[in-house]
């Protein structure tokens, strides 16, 4: 009787161990699925930012691009020009 209650300890043990490795496997896959499709929406935001685009930088800086290449984007702000880093761009600011 003894030996039976012992091996389904084992057995409840080792599910639960199964369960809590799926578990967290479960939520490591659904963040770095999230976290791709976050990257992916980045880049094909810089991919089309062009010329005349009003944009906000990660300090806070408004202005309009100047000129854009692979690597750096020339920013204009009320009579300033600003050398930024492509990826220095937050978000594109509506006309509005």
């Amino acid at each position: 009787m003894l030996i039976a209650q012992n091996s389904g300890e084992a057995a409840s043990g080792a599910f639960n161990l199964i369960l809590i490795i799926v578990v967290f496997g479960g939520l490591f896959l659904f963040m770095s699925l999230r976290q791709r499709k976050r990257l992916r929406e980045r880049n094909e935001f810089l991919a089309t930012l062009k010329v005349g685009d009003t944009v906000r930088s990660y300090g806070g800086i408004l202005g309009t691009i100047e000129s854009i290449d692979d690597e750096e984007a020339v920013m204009v702000t009320e009579g300033t020009r600003l050398r930024l880093v492509r990826a220095a761009i937050a978000a594109r600011v509506s006309s509005e």
